[in-house]
């Protein structure tokens, strides 16, 4: 059963779901019911599409603003977009404006997006959305300049100025204008943005590749150290990064490509490559995120990590005090000591874990040191922690040495009388006893196993087709999310 206040916060994200469609669509079809005049192009219905080469050449000669107007509600942009003149091209939407592909600023031109401007202040379920891995914007000239909501961004093209920037204004607004890759860096020995972001980083759907990091004996370790409250990281990529632990201790830390905690806000982040932490450590890893008390929303994470020791291992989040939501994990999740739990998207949860799945690798492979669990979704369900509308699909298992119990959905379920509902696991590559969804309680209530012809043959009950999708050339034909698809 879920409690009030998540039933709030999950209301809210339907809301926000429904945003991504198209009303104005900058396309390669031909411009129909848009009135453009003087550089200002507004629609005159409904359902408007803006040629993307009349676009183009408008923005050759000068400025150009796309408006929704009061009949539509949405800006997508579904084709790639780029020119060279000094023009800045603004999209105005009464709700959301969706980039789908690629924009690209070549010369000292600019970009202003504004979101909800519908004369209605406390009507503002619209977003600035970037979908992963297919859009981006990119502001090759330093001179450019990029301005959201209102608010206007700093440009940075590398993480050494992005780091100094963030230590002389925690609570600036900063974008990353163009893919970097971080193997010129060579190899960090911490965090490489070690101070506490409580400002807005906007990595505008591009990516930081290569990052390298041995990270020493204790503390909070990724591309960025720790995410404050009030902080937010949006649109970025961390791809092929490798972290690894270098010392034997007993301290706590959190560990993710992205970050090692999280106390802000996170969404449509999304990371690869590899974790260690060696043995005897209690590192707190995750594929994403090592410590989350905040917020991820719309993240994905493909990331193989290991602990050697007695880390806590979990695809999204080693640990989740917060919320994750429409969010999904691939990879390989392994630890090493009996008495830890990894999990497909948390090894610990003591928050909330809405509208997931994970397709990840889940292995307990401890060869002493007493009796863990572990889940195709979480480790282990703190007394406080919930699941709702989830389902875990990759392979799960054990070494006999470990003495470690593995449940289909969640490997130790302390929530007295059980805090999931709609919940599913697969029994043909997870646990295979349907009576098994937690490792600790026998039918634990809100649990239901599946087999794989069951899970790709429609949404299961209780999955909002608002949310869900489900196609047989699409993950590979099961359930996926409509705002987080997968490429």
């Amino acid at each position: 059963m879920i409690s009030n206040g998540y039933a709030e916060v999950i209301a809210a994200l339907l809301l926000s779901s429904a945003v991504a469609r198209a009303d104005v669509a900058i396309s390669n079809k031909p411009t129909s019911n848009m009135s453009c005049v003087s550089g200002v192009c507004t629609a005159t219905a409904q359902k408007a599409v803006l040629n993307v080469g009349d676009l183009a050449n408008m923005l050759a000669g000068g400025d150009v603003t796309v408006k929704t107007g009061t009949l539509a509600k949405d800006i997508s942009l579904d084709q790639p977009l780029s020119w060279t003149s000094t023009g800045r091209l603004t999209l105005d939407a009464q709700q959301s404006v969706i980039v789908n592909k690629q924009v690209t600023v070549t010369g000292a031109g600019s970009l202003t997006v504004t979101t909800n401007d519908n004369g209605q202040p406390k009507n503002k379920s619209g977003e600035f959305i970037i979908v992963p891995e297919r859009g981006s914007v990119q502001l090759w000239d330093s001179s450019s300049s990029l301005i959201i909501d209102g608010k206007p961004y700093a440009l940075v093209y590398d993480i050494k100025t992005l780091a100094a920037d963030i230590a002389a204004n925690p609570s600036g607004f900063y974008a990353l204008a163009k893919p970097y890759d971080a193997s010129v860096d060579g190899t960090y020995g911490s965090s490489p943005i070690p101070t506490t972001l409580s400002g807005i980083f906007d990595g505008l759907g591009n990516a930081v590749s290569n990052l390298m990091m041995e990270f020493p004996s204790n503390g909070d370790d990724g591309l960025f150290h720790s995410i404050g409250t009030g902080g937010q990281v949006l649109h970025v990529g961390v791809l092929n990064a490798t972290l690894a632990g270098t010392a034997f201790h007993g301290g706590y830390g959190g560990i993710g490509p992205l970050a090692g905690s999280n106390f802000g806000f996170v969404k449509e982040a999304y990371a690869t490559g590899t974790v260690y932490v060696p043995i005897g450590t209690n590192e707190l890893t995750g594929g994403l995120i090592g410590y989350n008390q905040g917020t991820i929303l719309y993240s994905r994470s493909a990331t193989n990590v290991t602990a050697a020791g007695e880390g806590i291992v979990g695809g999204i989040a080693s640990i989740n005090a917060g919320l994750i939501a429409e969010s999904y994990s691939g990879g390989k999740l392994k630890t090493a000591a009996g008495n830890n739990s990894p999990g497909g998207i948390a090894g610990y949860n003591s928050g909330l874990i809405a509208n997931t799945y994970s397709l990840a690798k889940v292995n307990q492979n401890g060869q002493c040191c007493g009796r863990g669990y572990y889940g195709g979704l979480v480790g282990e369900n703190k007394p406080e922690g919930q699941i709702s509308a989830s389902y875990a699909a990759g392979k799960t298992g054990h070494t006999k040495q470990s003495g470690a119990v593995g449940g289909g959905l969640i490997g130790f379920d302390g929530a007295d009388g059980g805090n999931a509902s709609a919940s599913y696991w697969n029994l043909d590559t997870g646990v295979g006893d349907s009576g098994q969804g937690a490792g600790n309680v026998k039918n634990d209530p809100g649990i239901t196993g599946l087999t794989t012809k069951q899970l790709k043959a429609g949404l299961p009950a209780g999955f909002d087709p608002e949310v869900w999708a489900i196609n047989p050339n699409i993950n590979d034909g099961y359930p996926y999310l409509r705002n987080n698809r997968p490429e």
